[in-house]
């Protein structure tokens, strides 16, 4: 038996599902752990001025709301979930996060969908799920592509004499740029960057990843999930990389076109 309470405002609704499996590593709504996060068999709606009982206290509460720049910034509240690894994921892309000693959360990620869907998936078997509209996000195109911690990748963007490189999400950078998701103080990290243009497709830039080969990654298969986000319609691709073996470490392997099919050239 599951339960789950659904909030909504303005443009936003919340869903927390409880009797879900545990956080899965990569939290892909479409992988094997998706049959097992539990059937939503109903919802309740939850009154502002309901006392709060011990349950209550420990349900997360999170708020979406659009921001400029097709952007959505997530704040939750989970106040028995304190400095714990989460995952974040909207239309195929995926991240982690970390709770604040409180329980508190704030993120901001690039919206691929006008109306856009972001779940966080919490340690406790708890999946929290919210709807924002951006209708901005029609406005960009955009390329993602998450990975899992120890592989090192940089995703580049060049266009003509522009060199784009991944910086944290903010509000007021560049319409154009490479956005940073994801923090590695975690078990299992779960990366992601993601070019983002304004228009209706990716133009004419050139994206390339660098994936540098350590010990910890060599000879690994490593595996990316990439979205491709333009007119408010999305494409998920799930690719595999072949690490070269031990003994190479400290080259970087260049993956190249990505934005195109994804090719590979020899270690520098």
């Amino acid at each position: 038996m599951v339960a789950a309470t659904e909030r909504a405002d303005a443009g936003a609704s919340t869903v927390v599902l409880a009797g879900a499996e545990a956080v899965p590593r990569s939290a892909s709504l479409t992988g094997p752990s998706a049959s097992r996060l539990g059937e939503l068999v109903s919802i309740t709606p939850v009154a502002g001025t309901t006392a709060a009982s011990g349950a209550e206290h420990c349900r997360p509460q999170m708020d979406l709301s659009a921001a400029s720049g097709a952007m959505i910034l997530l704040s939750m509240s989970a106040p028995c979930n304190r400095n714990e690894r989460i995952i974040i994921r909207h239309s195929g892309l995926s991240f982690t996060a970390r709770t604040e000693p409180n329980g508190s959360l704030r993120v901001l990620l690039p919206a691929l969908k006008p109306e856009a869907m972001v779940a966080v998936y919490l340690a406790d078997a708890h999946l929290v799920l919210g709807k924002v509209e951006v209708p901005e996000a029609a406005s960009y195109a955009r390329y993602a592509v998450s990975w899992e911690w120890p592989a090192e990748l940089e995703l580049r963007a060049s266009d003509g004499d522009r060199l784009l490189v991944g910086t944290p999400a903010s509000l007021g950078a560049q319409a154009q740029r490479i956005i940073s998701l994801g923090t590695k103080d975690v078990q299992a990290p779960v990366m992601a960057h993601v070019y983002s243009v304004p228009g209706s497709d990716l133009g004419s830039a050139d994206l390339t990843g660098e994936l540098r080969i350590t010990p910890a990654s060599c000879g690994r298969t490593l595996r990316l999930d990439t979205v491709y986000a333009a007119g408010g319609e999305v494409s998920m691709r799930e690719q595999e990389v072949a690490v070269p073996l031990c003994g190479t470490a400290g080259d970087i392997l260049l993956l190249k076109n990505l934005g195109a099919d994804l090719k590979l050239s020899a270690p520098k």
